[in-house]
């Protein structure tokens, strides 16, 4: 779940809820609209979006290329229970009353930076 400003905004005000894929293993069919911008990590990222409901589908960095796995929203899948999150990012960037699960593990920024206990 990412706590990020952006995906704030995405969420109405809460985390996104994404299910990491490789990307070749990603298909989305329909007429899809992009947006890209720089996220707070500095890289560019891709958003994905449904042109007719407005619906966020997907995020993905551009660049650098190939360095990250496609996030798809997890309430976008014909199955959005196939996977439970398994970690929060970003929460340094969390308002103070967001929910979290004490029994996952909390990154003050995006994967792989220091641990918020």
């Amino acid at each position: 779940m990412c706590w990020c400003r952006d995906c704030q905004y995405i969420a109405s005000g809460s985390a996104t809820v994404n299910v990491l894929f490789p990307e070749a293993a990603f298909r989305c069919a329909g007429d899809i609209g992009t947006l890209r911008m720089t996220a707070d990590s500095g890289n560019t990222v891709e958003r994905g979006f449904c042109r007719q409901c407005g619906s966020q589908i997907y995020s993905r960095t551009t660049e650098p290329a190939g360095t990250q796995p496609i996030r798809i929203r997890a309430g976008t899948l014909d199955n959005p229970g196939l996977r439970a999150p398994d970690a929060y990012i970003w929460t340094d960037s969390a308002p103070a009353w967001a929910p979290f699960d004490p029994a996952l593990p909390r990154y003050r920024r995006g994967p792989g930076s220091a641990r918020k206990e």
